[in-house]
């Protein structure tokens, strides 16, 4: 824990730049507590008091949480710049309402819950945009449950693949999935037995490879599973 000065002076470029533009009205008694994070390890346990506010300045993360009938669902994964806990502080929400976990190493800056709002009224600008940000986000996060309600178990599975080969880039000839079985059943609210039945399936359509037990899509395999999400949309 540190005074927001003494946190920018020992920040490294080019992350002080941009910390010192964002946190130029942060009260300047506020503290600061950096922290790194190991691919796995979480930032925010569901349920937990909230008391903080989480900038992820490295990374990316996904934003997990229990469903009645599924052990674990992914709502979201994110990528660097991003905040995390402000819904619950803003919303005032006493406890987390799902957990935070880093999916590759990662770097951040935890802001306490009070300093965090005094902040938010002194900075319009900021808050303007953290506000934008967050109805963004909720938009997208209920198109996404929405498509997800229309499609059955194997659909969700197609859906999931074809995302995750999109941030992958611009068409690339193949890529190396390194999500595991678990994840993707969390992503897709299967479970574990379901998401491999569907893969099965898939592979015997050559739509999706299986090399040395991880997933490979192609780029003739991406357009397939295109043909084939649109034969789920039709159902």
């Amino acid at each position: 824990m540190v005074k927001v000065s003494e946190y920018l002076e020992a920040e490294s470029e080019p992350f002080r730049k941009e910390l010192r533009k964002m946190l130029a009205k942060y009260p300047a008694d506020g503290q600061v507590y950096p922290i790194t994070l190991s691919a796995g390890e979480s930032l925010i346990h569901e349920d937990d008091p909230t008391n903080m506010v989480y900038y992820l300045m490295k990374g990316r993360v996904s934003v997990v949480t229990n469903q009645t009938g599924v052990s674990r669902y992914t709502l979201t994964e994110a990528a660097a710049p991003e905040f995390f806990g402000e819904y619950e502080v803003l919303g005032g929400i006493p406890r987390y309402i799902a957990e935070v976990r880093a999916v590759t190493p990662c770097r951040l800056a935890a802001f306490p819950m009070d300093a965090y709002l005094l902040w938010m009224r002194c900075d319009q600008e900021l808050f303007f945009l953290h506000v934008r940000w967050i109805l963004n986000s909720y938009i997208n996060q209920t198109a996404n449950e929405r498509s997800l309600h229309f499609l059955d178990s194997d659909g969700r599975v197609v859906q999931f693949l074809i995302r995750a080969y999109e941030k992958c880039g611009d068409m690339p000839e193949s890529v190396r999935l390194t999500y595991t079985r678990m994840e993707i059943a969390e992503t897709t609210g299967n479970s574990v037995r379901t998401v491999n039945r569907a893969v099965s399936r898939l592979v015997a359509k050559h739509l999706v490879s299986v090399k040395n037990g991880k997933l490979q899509i192609t780029a003739a395999q991406y357009e397939a599973l295109k043909k084939e999400m649109e034969s789920f949309l039709l159902k």
